[in-house]
């Protein structure tokens, strides 16, 4: 019995491991072809971008009616929100596209979220300089000193000018209470960035693009309300509703206007010699010296008593009176003998008395204002700071 026990388990021994062996090479063959069908095989294409085009009716801010067209709407998810490049028609001379930067900063889904963070620190002005270098490289902008606001609140915007073509960069921060605390921060921010460029265009058309602007979009969450009014100085200032304009009418720029066109080369002559003749000649500021008056006809006859001595006349010498002028008749009062025709005596006269010319008259005295303190974001300076 012992040795037919030993027997039994040395066969179950062989037969277990040769079934090892048969499942080794069971696997090891359908690791090989599905190698070989990998490599024989077409794999599909992946991306490692973000970035995805979506409709423009998708756009998270739309322009108004009549406003530039959008062009196409490329999308970005990042870990805390989502950003869109909007991009808009026209240009101009300019290499470069018009675009709408809008960013929504939130709780967004973590499932579409990205790796990558969105910036929810406030504008400062270094910021803005070193956008406005990178988006307009090689062209002077020149900020705005003035307080301006749309539907939303308060935005800042500089403009410049190359040739023809007059560009515009505007930008717009949107959050929720300014004072919050660490536990209760609401994480609700939308930042606007306007790039538009256009031949031909003012500073006044552009800017309507930032007036007429409607955000379409919102994040559905219960914490998110960007739409927080800033304290106004006054009830209109600051409030929603209530567009601010730079000046009353739009009557003043930031930038000035370009001259128009200047007239055909064959009629330019004639307006430049008329206006030569038309500009008045400056006033001597010594006159000149008139020529000695012609000597007078007949006998002098002395002044009424009690009168002044005639004067002189320059550049002739005193007539010597006769032998009867010393008769008692020269002592009859005679009037004085009729004034000889010829040029005046030269009577000294101020350079201030004379009328100044059209061209000469001082410019109306403006009143000074003193500019408003306004922050990076295009907000109000108060008390506190911005």
């Amino acid at each position: 019995m012992t040795t037919r026990s030993r027997q039994d388990e040395a066969s179950s021994t062989r037969s277990r491991a040769a079934r090892s062996r048969r499942r080794a090479a069971q696997v090891g063959a359908l690791a090989l072809l599905a190698l070989l069908a990998g490599c024989a095989g077409r794999g599909a294409i992946d991306r490692f971008s973000a970035v995805r085009e979506v409709s423009p009716r998708q756009a998270f801010v739309m322009p108004s009616a009549g406003g530039p067209a959008i062009v196409g709407v490329l999308e970005r998810n990042y870990s805390n929100g989502v950003e869109q490049d909007i991009v808009l028609a026209g240009g101009g001379a300019v290499a470069a596209q018009n675009i709408l930067k809008v960013q929504f900063i939130g709780p967004v889904d973590t499932a579409t979220s990205g790796r990558t963070a969105l910036s929810e620190r406030p504008l400062a002005t270094t910021d803005i300089a070193r956008e406005l270098r990178a988006e307009f490289p090689g062209i002077a902008m020149q900020r705005s000193p003035y307080y301006v606001q749309n539907r939303y609140g308060p935005f800042g915007y500089a403009v410049g000018r190359t040739g023809g073509t007059t560009c515009l960069y505007a930008w717009q921060r949107m959050t929720g209470t300014v004072d919050t605390t660490l536990l209760l921060r609401p994480r609700a921010i939308i930042n606007m960035r306007l790039r538009r460029c256009d031949a031909g265009a003012s500073e006044a058309q552009l800017l309507a693009t930032m007036y007429g602007l409607g955000v379409n979009s919102f994040i559905d969450h219960f914490s998110w309300v960007p739409y927080d009014a800033p304290p106004p100085p006054s009830p209109t200032l600051g409030a929603s509703a209530a567009p601010i304009y730079p000046v009353a009418g739009a009557t003043a720029a930031v930038l000035a206007e370009p001259a128009p066109a200047a007239a055909p080369a064959a009629a330019a002559p004639a307006p430049r010699r008329l206006a030569r003749r038309a500009a008045p000649r400056p006033a001597p500021m010594v006159a000149p010296e008139p020529p000695p008056l012609p000597a007078p006809i007949g006998l002098p006859v002395p002044p009424p008593p009690g009168s002044a001595a005639a004067p002189v006349p320059t550049g002739s010498a005193p007539l010597a009176a006769p032998a009867a002028a010393a008769s008692p008749a020269s002592s009859v009062p005679v009037p004085p003998p009729p004034a000889v025709p010829g040029p005046a005596a030269p009577t000294p006269a101020a350079p201030a008395a004379s009328a100044p010319g059209p061209q000469a008259a001082a410019p109306l005295a403006q009143p000074v204002v003193v500019p408003p303190a306004i922050c990076a974001n295009g907000a109000l300076r108060t008390a506190a700071g911005c």
